[in-house]
């Protein structure tokens, strides 16, 4: 008997129409999406703030994606929220990637302006102006993190100066109506709005006080 052949045309086409999927290319490995925010938000900010970067991160796979950043400054973070502080004024590129096991790598960034600690500062005890009259303080130099700063003479009180610490420490000292060296300290609120603080005077026991920038 003799055997049935065909003609390869008609076998490939056989093939095509059984085996589909040998002919199906691979999708190619689409990269991971990533965006994001930060806060406080503003065009620029304040030296010695506490800025909170925040990721949103997907992949169409579903892999576990690493998120890495880079905050302009030098210094590198990893996560999907870091906070960080600038020690000095500037322009900041700041980045982040993220990437998957199967080599997509995703980078997306933004610029931070971060500006001299400046302003006016409202001094009160209790809720109420500091001495029943109160003072202003404002700052004439740069106070970023680590660096000193001063503010003007304020008749009897004398100059004041003080430095930004740790990161959001700030601690004024100066000479008071008496003659006294005073001493004001305190930690920020992280957008260095606020400063509960301690008042203390060599003739007296300390006193809680508020520092309010206006």
């Amino acid at each position: 008997m003799r055997a049935l052949t065909m003609p390869p045309s008609i076998i490939a086409c056989v093939a095509a129409l059984l085996l589909p999927a040998c002919h199906e290319k691979s999708p190619a490995h689409a990269s991971p999406t990533v965006s994001f925010v930060r806060t406080p938000n503003g065009n620029a900010i304040a030296g010695a703030t506490e800025v909170v970067f925040t990721a949103v991160a997907s992949d169409t796979g579903g892999r576990a994606l690493t998120l890495t950043w880079d905050l302009g400054d030098g210094q590198k973070a990893n996560g999907a929220s870091v906070v960080h502080v600038y020690g000095k004024e500037g322009v900041f590129a700041v980045s982040v990637t993220a990437s998957d096991d199967q080599g997509g790598v995703t980078t997306v960034g933004s610029s931070i302006a971060v500006g001299t600690l400046t302003g006016g500062w409202l001094l009160s005890e209790g809720g109420e102006r500091f001495d029943e009259r109160g003072f202003d303080i404002t700052q004439t130099g740069t106070g970023l993190s680590g660096r000193p700063f001063s503010v003007p003479d304020k008749g009897c009180l004398g100059d004041l100066h003080g430095r930004v610490t740790s990161p959001r420490t700030i601690r004024f000292d100066f000479t008071a109506c008496d003659d006294n060296v005073v001493v004001i300290d305190g930690t920020a609120a992280s957008d260095l709005r606020s400063i509960p603080g301690t008042y203390t005077h060599p003739d007296g026991p300390p006193q809680a006080i508020m520092l309010t920038r206006e």
